[in-house]
């Protein structure tokens, strides 16, 4: 689980509009009273386009070259070991290969509902010998570019010079893929965490010869906690994903608890937001209602259109599946300005999110102009100094009709308030007030 990408030390940080937290946030049982108008639009108005500026913003349209989050996503994985830290020899690159895939890539068809295949190509012949010790590489929170790209580039090298000298010709290239992944053997303690290095990949020399969009090194962090999902929130940052937990440092559930797989990897809700789904291309525009204030720049949504302060819109469950109603809606997203939306989602106990502690309505801020690792997405708790479920405060994040929380949350600051007016089964009913 990266704490820093290779990307973020070689682009211009954007400093002075970091999120502000938001005060003011109250949970309500009462609607608060209407007062300007409200649209609910085409949901144009609510696709916040990206700053280029904040590194893996979180909004639409991020020119970082990001891997592809539709069709196939084309993936090379090759493993190595050390002089200082060699595979042992019961360990093969079968036995890593099989601790990650299938289930990273079956992960990715459930959350994604079918729409990215992760398709990854293995060279299981053998683990290539690294030209340095393991610890030579500075394996540390805060690992530079440079010394990441070295990394890299000599795994590069281990298989060329390894294939060169078995065939006695030089080794052929390797297939330029959209994500290059480098897997050690699990005796390489030295490299001790995964992380993502967002620049292109390109062998040494100059101009040297394009390889991938992006590379993953996995880490010991997967062996010893995050397991096969580590490929899956590091794959994340690849297609230009932010990370939701603090960096430099923090709790690792301070913004979003165990909502997402880009905050806590082996959270109860692992399931992508609905705002990174939308933007991943996984939900259509037709199923997102998006609501502006009066003046708004929407077309209306047909049956979805709404002249009124108040709004009322049907929740189908995130994770999948139509239970009931007519149309499909899967996220609700208010706009606050030109940088800033609240996201209403349901949910459930379904798809990736089985092992949930708590269903609901989930609120959240996503704001375009903060960094990864600064709280990009933050989730508004329904339910504060609960102590939470499955170890995090937010875990128990949701609103709930006739549950051990509120019905209702107002967000005083932005002049929203969110109330859950029914529920049948999974698909949740909710009111949305603009004042």
């Amino acid at each position: 689980m990266a704490r820093q990408h290779g990307a973020q030390q070689d682009r211009q940080r954007h400093d002075g509009r970091l999120w502000p937290l938001l005060g003011g946030l109250v949970c309500s049982l009462l609607l608060a009273a209407p007062v300007a108008a409200a649209t609910s639009s085409n949901s144009s108005a609510c696709r916040l386009p990206a700053d280029q500026n904040t590194y893996l913003s979180p909004g639409f349209d991020y020119k970082l070259d990001c891997a592809p989050s539709n069709g196939t996503l084309r993936g090379l994985m090759l493993f190595v070991d050390f002089p200082d830290q060699t595979a042992a020899a019961d360990e093969t690159p079968q036995s890593l290969h099989d601790f990650f895939l299938p289930a990273a890539a079956q992960w990715y068809a459930t959350v994604s509902y079918g729409r990215l295949v992760l398709n990854v190509t293995a060279d299981t012949s053998r683990f290539y010998r690294m030209p340095a010790r393991a610890d030579s590489y500075g394996w540390q929170r805060g690992l530079t570019s440079a010394a990441h790209q070295k990394y890299i580039q000599d795994a590069l090298e281990a298989y060329s010079a390894a294939n060169t000298v078995a065939t006695a010709v030089a080794a052929p290239a390797l297939p330029a893929v959209d994500v290059l992944y480098v897997v050690p053997t699990r005796r390489a303690t030295a490299i001790s965490f995964s992380t993502t290095y967002t620049n292109e990949v390109r062998t040494r020399g100059t101009p040297g010869t394009h390889v991938a969009r992006k590379c993953v090194t996995v880490g010991m962090d997967a062996y010893s906690t995050w397991k096969f999902k580590v490929l899956n929130h590091e794959t994340g940052h690849a297609m230009c994903l932010p990370d939701l937990y603090p960096l430099p440092s923090g709790p690792t559930g301070r913004y979003v608890g165990g909502w997402d797989i880009m905050g806590y990897i082996n959270g109860p809700d692992p399931d992508y937001f609905a705002w990174h789904k939308w933007k991943l291309g996984w939900l259509d525009d037709d199923e997102v209602d998006c609501v502006v204030r009066d003046g708004g720049r929407g077309q209306g949504r047909g049956a979805g259109a709404h002249e009124a302060s108040v709004s009322e819109h049907t929740l189908q469950p995130l994770e999948g599946g139509i239970i009931a109603g007519n149309g499909i809606t899967r996220a609700v997203v208010v706009r606050h300005n030109a940088t800033a939306v609240l996201v209403a989602e349901a949910r459930t106990k379904r798809g990736a999110d089985t092992a949930a502690c708590a269903t609901g309505v989930l609120l959240y801020t996503v704001s375009t102009v903060t960094d990864t690792g600064k709280g990009p997405i933050r989730v508004l708790d329904a339910t504060p100094n609960s102590r939470g479920c499955a170890g995090e405060e937010l875990n128990d994040a949701p609103l709930t009709l006739g549950g051990p929380g509120p019905s209702s949350f107002a967000v005083a600051d932005w002049g929203i308030n969110v109330t859950v007016m029914g529920q049948i089964g999974d698909v949740y009913t909710i009111r949305i007030v603009m004042s």
